[in-house]
């Protein structure tokens, strides 16, 4: 798949983009932490498209700030209206309460949870650990770290097929972009384009480019 962030500052310019990337990929990521005011309403819009609803803190490279509270709150109203995704830091120490929510609720969200450095990429076994760490808790794991070496791009790929179907594997940087290209050949779930300008990571490729790319290569 093909995930589109969609890095609006609010929900009718951003539900007319995710609109318009539905076009081209498979699913949008609603980087809610953009908006400047964030309502409930505007949540259960989203969970009306096929997207992930992501309200990134800003201790992990995000931009929300407000009530921690509220946050988690947010997160549950997405649950409840069964977003097809929430994305929830490996760090949030209330990542098991959201998926012992959505248990208890019989919704049919599936609960990301995902972990980023945009310094460096781990070592492989410490990339591995994280991951089952990721899975200890939630559906699917993430990891979205910074290339800067042929061994990086090796690491990712290589926990990405370990643990195929079950993660999210990203390089992020220019050097990173071939994982953004390869990484669903070797497992990940999905990988993130950007779309006209707008991305919500460094290396991110331009949905159009990368359909191009995989017309020629698979």
């Amino acid at each position: 798949m093909i995930c589109v962030p969609i890095v609006e500052d609010n929900i009718r310019d951003a539900l007319r983009s995710a609109e318009r990337a539905l076009e081209v990929a498979d699913i949008v990521e609603f980087r809610v932490d953009y908006f400047r005011d964030i309502r409930e309403e505007d949540i259960v819009e989203m969970a009306n498209y096929p997207s992930i609803v992501t309200i990134r803190a800003h201790w992990e490279g995000g931009k929300y700030r407000g009530s921690y509270d509220r946050r988690i709150g947010l997160f549950k109203v997405a649950i409840e209206n069964n977003v097809k995704y929430i994305d929830v830091e490996l760090r949030e120490k209330r990542n098991r309460e959201l998926v012992d929510f959505r248990d208890d609720t019989g919704s049919k969200t599936e609960v990301i949870i995902s972990y980023h450095d945009f310094e460096e990429t781990p070592p492989y076994n410490t990339l591995r650990d994280m991951v089952n760490r990721e899975l200890e808790i939630g559906d699917i794991g993430k990891f979205a770290t910074m290339v800067k070496s042929k061994k990086d791009i090796l690491n990712i790929l290589g926990v990405t097929q370990e643990f195929e179907g079950r993660v999210i594997g990203i390089g992020m940087g220019e050097m990173g972009k071939l994982t953004r290209i390869l990484g669903t050949y070797f497992g990940s779930i999905l990988t993130f384009a950007s779309m006209e300008g707008k991305s919500s990571a460094p290396g991110q490729i331009d949905v159009k480019r990368l359909r191009e790319i995989y017309s020629l290569i698979f």
